[in-house]
């Protein structure tokens, strides 16, 4: 090639160039003034500006004057010079699509406005689900606060009616103890709903843990009606068994059942006429086994069936209701059965026309290991003690003196008062007892670091500690444990369930008792 006809091909090439540069520089511009939004937008600005400084230096060189390199460099620069040139006309085709050059700052600030406004989003949910789980935490320290101060007091009404019963002080009348237990039923009523009321927390936050194993569905319903039976007594209504004695086992969890069937066989009693009758079934039906809890009472609404489940939930107009209740009950036997695994279900025909409640539980893997019996009437207590010193660690009065009675009335030992955490400890450190009572909710110092401390010296590193509390939660079950206590005790209690408490803490530490 000639080197005329190499600046003839140079001058061309930049011809091109500098055309196809300069109208795509104008079509970006004309594109940006038709955007709808009259905001500038640098990225499309600088793509201009670029395509201006290309045409710009091209139509420079071509009225730069003669051209003079090498033909081995002229060529190349040919070469170079008509690769730009095709590329930038062939660009200039493309104006259709100039709009992903113009729009691309605002999609950018658009997915980082996005992706601020999520983030913040996040940020904002993180902060109420913190806040969520601080409330939850707050409604469950509250609770817990309230039972302790409800179980307090009752701590003190239902142990000293029990020791009434039980005639320590010497002989009552049929009426006095007619009307003592009167004043136990009612304490205990007010308890069962404390207990409700925790239990609807922790199942809504699903907080109850199972222990199920094989268990009896017939001898679980006999202590149920030994539970129910005062109050079926009342109005002379039978509670039937009819579970049959060769049902198998089911996997659930004995106290949870019973829960579940105090519930229902006692729902059956209070919506019952004087004179009815409430009875329990049960049958396999393929892996599972359904038992079913019928009465003759009052019977429910069909449009009311859906909605009984729900907590606090009444039937009865609140101003009207000539049976008592929280409306509790049926939401915890829902929940407690759907943890089992189960259904439950209502049936009634209508008002005044019964009702049959039927749940269903999985049939166990494995025979029973332990018989449950029903519990049998309160048998005379010996005087295990005999002067053993109990040191018992209690800031309220009325539970001070109870424990007194319990433990030298009852049990016959010596009690040693002190409602102070660190007045305890320095006592246990200077006359070690033989047994030490110690309530966790303490002044200054709380029952957990006395008992940490306790196990810390060697004087009292031995001796056996029963944390007694109205506090029932796990969590101050399993920090009494690791703090050092050997049993736990929940207010309120009777004297025999102290008395069994203490009479098994001292045998599993060796304890011989006369």
């Amino acid at each position: 090639m000639t080197l005329p006809s190499v600046e003839m091909f140079y001058w061309l090439a930049n011809l091109v160039l500098a055309t196809s540069a300069f109208g795509v520089a104008i079509l970006i511009v004309r594109a940006i003034h038709r955007r709808a939004s009259q905001r500038v937008e640098p990225l499309g600005m600088v793509f201009a500006l670029v395509f201006l400084a290309i045409g710009l230096r091209a139509a420079v060189r071509i009225w730069a004057g003669p051209w003079s390199p090498g033909e081995s460099v002229g060529v190349s620069l040919v070469v170079v010079d008509w690769l730009v040139a095709a590329a930038t006309f062939t660009f200039l085709f493309l104006r259709g699509r100039y709009k992903v050059f113009i729009e691309t700052a605002g999609l950018v600030r658009e997915y980082e406005t996005e992706y601020a406004q999520k983030d913040r989003e996040a940020r904002a949910l993180a902060q109420v689900n913190e806040e969520l789980r601080r409330l939850d935490q707050l409604k469950s320290e509250f609770l817990a606060m309230v039972s302790h101060e409800l179980r307090t007091p009752l701590t003190a009404i239902i142990g000293y009616s029990r020791l009434l019963s039980r005639q320590v002080h010497g002989p009552l009348s049929p009426r006095q103890l007619e009307h003592q237990e009167a004043i136990f039923r009612s304490a205990q009523r007010l308890s069962d709903l404390i207990n409700d009321l925790l239990d609807v927390s922790r199942l809504e936050a699903g907080r109850v843990e199972l222990n199920a194993r094989p268990t009896r569905v017939r001898q679980v319903v006999d202590q149920v009606v030994a539970v129910v039976g005062v109050a079926a007594h009342a109005k002379e209504i039978r509670i039937d068994n009819a579970v049959p004695a060769d049902l198998p086992l089911v996997n659930a969890d004995p106290s949870r059942l019973q829960q579940i069937l105090v519930n229902l066989v006692g729902n059956g009693v209070k919506f019952s006429a004087n004179g009815g009758l409430v009875r329990v079934s049960a049958a396999q039906q393929r892996n599972q086994v359904w038992v079913s809890i019928e009465d003759r009472g009052v019977g429910i609404a069909k449009d009311e069936l859906a909605r009984i489940w729900d907590p606090f939930y009444q039937v009865e107009a609140p101003m009207q209701r000539r049976h008592g209740g929280s409306g509790l009950g049926l939401a915890i036997v829902r929940r407690l059965v759907e943890l089992h695994g189960g259904v439950v279900r209502a049936e009634s025909e209508g008002e005044n026309r019964g009702s049959r409640f039927t749940f269903t539980l999985p049939l166990a893997a494995e025979p029973a290991l332990v018989e449950a019996g029903v519990p049998a009437e309160p048998s005379p207590i010996e005087p295990f003690l005999e002067g053993r010193e109990v040191l018992v660690v209690e800031d309220e009065p009325q539970t001070q003196d109870l424990m007194r009675l319990v433990v030298e009335d009852m049990l016959g030992g010596v009690a040693r008062i002190c409602d102070d955490g660190e007045q305890a400890i320095r006592e246990a450190a200077e006359r070690p007892p033989t047994l030490i009572l110690l309530d966790l909710m303490l002044p200054r110092l709380s029952g957990w670091e006395v008992a940490r401390r306790l196990r810390q010296s060697p004087r009292t590193a031995a001796v056996p500690i029963i944390a007694v509390s109205a506090l029932s939660r796990s969590q101050e079950r399993e920090a009494a444990q690791h703090a050092g206590c050997d049993a736990y005790l929940t207010k309120p209690f009777t004297p025999d369930d102290l008395t069994r408490v203490v009479t098994a803490t001292l045998q599993s530490h060796g304890v011989v008792l006369r």
